[in-house]
């Protein structure tokens, strides 16, 4: 009973009975976009491309960021699946339930959207993904690394000797990937468009088919340019990252 009351409340659950209820067959006004129900307004986000589809996106977030909450709505709609499937493959989740482990993916989702940086006007959608990702699994903070970097109050013997031999934890692989990518990006190894790429194609629920239909070029062309950009990364991994 305990299980079956807490997917009832989980957020997931939450959310999608809100949506067919409330405003999935609701008529607004999506600034010029005019007049739209929230779920054909969905419907052609995902079905636009390239430019098109980056521009109602963009419109969408500039919407959302001047308080209105359907716009913000129909985005997280958009990313409720690439948050779903994070749910299950980010590792820094894995201790959690799978109703907790996917709440908290969406609301991840929620933070990029308010918190994305309206300068971005391309690769919108790849770069909301990215941006959950990050809330999920970030990076330490210079802060941190500072603070773990001088935090030294007794000598190793006497913690020793009070707790117990000390075994340094592994790092999670979110973390070394999030380290291996940004240090690649700094040292111009990859862009920052690859490594969203990166993300569209493993992170998130689009096909190769979409991506490419997005980027104006072949499925084919897409798996060629993903074979390209894990390789240079392995490459320099392998010559540069561990020195």
């Amino acid at each position: 009973m305990g299980t079956i009351t807490n997917r009832a409340f989980s957020l997931d659950n939450k959310l999608r009975r809100e949506w067919e209820n409330e405003f999935a067959d609701r008529v607004h006004v999506f600034g010029e976009h005019g007049a739209v129900p929230v779920q054909t307004m969905v419907e052609r986000a995902r079905d636009l491309t390239g430019d098109a589809r980056d521009e109602l996106l963009h419109d969408l977030l500039c919407l959302a960021h001047h308080g209105d909450r359907v716009s913000e709505r129909v985005l997280l709609q958009l990313l409720i699946p690439a948050a779903r499937s994070m749910a299950h493959r980010v590792h820094a989740l894995d201790e959690l339930t799978r109703n907790d482990r996917v709440d908290i993916a969406i609301g991840a989702a929620w933070e990029s959207i308010r918190h994305y940086k309206l300068h971005l006007r391309s690769r919108v959608m790849a770069n909301l993904t990215m941006g959950t990702l990050s809330v999920i699994a970030p990076k330490p903070s210079a802060n941190d690394r500072l603070i773990a970097g001088l935090t030294n109050c007794v000598s190793d013997e006497i913690l020793e000797h009070v707790a117990g031999a000390w075994t340094e934890p592994e790092p999670s692989p979110e973390s070394e990937l999030a380290n291996l990518l940004t240090w690649a990006v700094d040292t111009r190894v990859v862009t920052n468009a690859e490594v969203a790429l990166l993300g569209r194609a493993y992170l998130g629920e689009e096909t190769h088919q979409t991506i490419a239909q997005d980027l104006g070029i072949s499925p084919e062309g897409v798996r060629k340019r993903l074979a390209r950009v894990r390789s240079r990364i392995t490459v320099a991994a392998r010559t540069s990252y561990a020195a």
